[in-house]
């Protein structure tokens, strides 16, 4: 987190997802908080506080708040903490020491970590608010970019029994896609020891996931019923669609609603991602075509939806085309994303979004 992003469509979409989350319990937040950069643009997409037809909608409280702090000119987190935005919520608020000598930064960073511990101490679900998310490729203390980004050892000490905890992570280019980068740290946070790992996926704009890890059941249902509000612009990830062995009743994921018409979207979406490696087969679905291109005429998803064709058209997921789905239960046809195959269920008989035209 830098100060610069208060306000942003990042900043709304973090805080509209801590409060649908944390209801009924006592959120901590490490803003992880790095010295603000003026190297790039980031922090100033906050166009959507002057479009509410589009944007108040999702949370009206916290997109009015916001309007309000962005015009006052005081972006900075402390504000943010101030206006009751995450009522009763811990907020562990001092700059990551990332300077100069470089030899001192691990024992330095040591020692704020266990400060930010000490501060959090209370909470049953923490966010961790890390600029860059996870560890990239040959991190360590001793990095340039040190304060920006999360070890998963450190991640580790900010667990404890009985707390949720949930981190941000910005996606990367790596190779795969978007859903490839989900599966890929899923399985990394497992091996680190996390039981439950969910995933909320942002992407108006930069794309950015929100791990849920070990969160209780509560929290985890109210994940989904973030993505169901959100109308596509969040999709929910349940633990055993990454891999995981544990699941909720009611859970499946799912995109309940297309995307509005004319609302930005990332500039550079990975066109016809690949279905999450791990994602688990029915057993009553044996004659599937077992791959992961999902966009390949014959591939079966697991709710029994079927790849007809190509339509050949653009879909309305950025970088997207259109695919037509067959339903296997009731041999409805409808055309979806190609983005979206891999999670559709039938718009006739299963109650969810219509599918597209064709």
């Amino acid at each position: 987190m830098q100060n610069r992003y208060v306000g942003d469509i990042g900043d709304y979409l973090k805080l509209a997802i801590l409060r649908a989350l944390s209801p009924k319990h006592r959120l901590g937040v490490a803003w992880w908080l790095f010295p603000d950069e003026d190297h790039n643009k980031d922090g100033r997409h906050i166009g959507c506080l002057q479009k509410p037809e589009q944007w108040r909608r999702f949370d009206p409280p916290l997109f009015d708040a916001l309007a309000e702090i962005v015009a006052s000119g005081q972006r900075n987190v402390r504000v943010l903490e101030t206006a009751n935005i995450l009522p009763g919520a811990i907020f562990a608020s001092e700059v990551i020491p990332a300077g100069r000598p470089v030899a001192d930064r691990p024992h330095r960073r040591r020692q704020w970590l266990a400060r930010v511990q000490s501060t959090v101490e209370e909470a049953d679900v923490l966010f961790v608010d890390p600029d860059n998310g996870l560890e990239p490729a040959g991190y360590s203390l001793g990095s340039s970019n040190v304060g920006k980004s999360i070890l998963l050892s450190e991640l580790c000490k900010l667990a404890k029994p009985e707390r949720g905890l949930v981190v941000y992570h910005h996606h990367t280019r790596r190779r795969g896609g978007h859903q490839s980068e989900i599966a890929h740290w899923a399985g990394r946070l497992r091996a680190s020891g996390f039981a439950k790992v969910d995933a909320l996926r942002a992407r108006p704009y930069s794309p950015r996931t929100f791990f849920l890890l070990d969160a209780p059941i509560e929290v985890r249902r109210r994940g989904e019923q973030i993505a169901s509000n959100w109308q596509g612009w969040i999709t929910w990830y349940p633990d055993k669609a990454l891999g995981g062995g544990a699941s909720l009743n009611t859970l499946a994921p799912r995109r309940e609603a297309l995307v509005p018409a004319g609302v930005p979207t990332s500039a550079s979406p990975a066109p016809d991602e690949p279905s999450i490696p791990t994602l688990p087969l029915a057993a009553n679905n044996s004659n599937r075509r077992r791959t992961g291109a999902t966009t390949q005429v014959g591939y079966v998803n697991r709710n029994g939806q079927e790849v007809i064709s190509p339509t050949g058209k653009p879909g309305t997921d950025h970088g997207q085309y259109a695919y037509v789905l067959r339903c296997r239960t009731c041999g409805h046809e409808y055309a979806a994303n190609g983005s979206d195959i891999w999670l559709r269920r039938c718009p006739a008989h299963d109650g969810v979004a219509r599918g597209l035209a064709f």
